[in-house]
């Protein structure tokens, strides 16, 4: 049984895909008409999966609000639409859904498409765990080999560092950088850089919350995996600290990065301020 998430603005269709997954055994969680609302409903519920109509009135489509989810919740989506143009496909294929169905459709299709969908997305999520910690072992033993052998003082320590970080992740972030942003419009340059900031923190199992106000935007580390490192080895959080720095001066916003507080500085965590507003 899986928990489904239905967007769908026409009231007797919905009703009717309702009624089909209910009938095979799955739970839907509610259904909404908007965007908007689909948004709201996965940050509510988290669903195991989202039943998406690509056609939606209101100034979000499917496919905005498709790319939304899967940036800010990594929730499977199905399309579901009566017709599809190519410049429409298109767009679709960008979000990486794990279905498409073209109405109408039967009930033994819809349900082989969730069940190889959920399938997916669970393969996938175990994969990813996998790199993980490939990745967190990797970052913890390149950290540990950058430190100076020689005896240095903390600040040609943190200028040593910073330069080998700078080089390291221009060389492996900035072309996934590029890529991200380029499946953003030109309006939302903001929601996408800190679209990607979650994610590239993410695969470091660090948390991410953002903070505003009339004039910044706050990133706060809720967590930090090599807490006790941190605060004996000012690398961890340097290269974080370079990771932000960079990213913020690729993403061309205007304003400045400010470090505001950090574990290898006594703090109880890191938090970094966007002045952008």
């Amino acid at each position: 049984m899986a928990r489904i998430l239905v967007v769908e603005d026409e009231a007797i269709v919905a009703m009717g895909i309702t009624h089909k997954l209910e009938s095979m055994g799955h739970r839907v969680v509610e259904t909404v008409s908007t965007g908007k609302d689909a948004i709201m409903a996965c940050r509510v519920h988290e669903p195991d999966l989202v039943l998406m109509d690509i056609v939606l009135k209101g100034e979000m489509d499917g496919i905005e609000a498709a790319r939304r989810i899967r940036d800010q919740f990594n929730i499977p989506i199905i399309y579901l639409t009566a017709y599809a143009d190519e410049e429409m496909l298109t767009r679709a294929k960008v979000t990486e859904p794990y279905g498409y169905i073209v109405k109408p459709f039967k009930s033994s299709e819809l349900n082989a498409n969730i069940e190889m969908a959920i399938y997916r997305h669970r393969s996938a999520m175990r994969e990813r765990e996998l790199m993980k910690k490939q990745i967190i072992s990797d970052f913890y033993n390149f950290i540990l080999n950058a430190m100076p052998s020689t005896e240095a003082d903390e600040d040609a320590i943190r200028e040593l560092l910073s330069g080998i970080f700078r080089d390291r992740i221009t060389q492996e972030l900035a072309p996934r950088f590029k890529a991200h942003m380029e499946e953003y419009p030109e309006d939302d340059i903001l929601e996408a850089y800190l679209a990607w900031v979650a994610d590239i923190f993410e695969g470091f199992t660090v948390r991410v919350g953002f903070l505003e106000d009339e004039e910044n935007v706050y990133v706060e580390f809720e967590n930090c995996p090599w807490l006790e490192d941190a605060r004996r080895n000012p690398g961890f959080c340097l290269n974080c600290e370079a990771i932000l720095k960079l990213s913020f001066e690729w993403s061309g916003l205007p304003g400045d990065f400010r470090a505001m507080g950090q574990i290898a500085r006594g703090d109880d965590r890191c938090i970094f301020r966007f002045g952008v507003k």
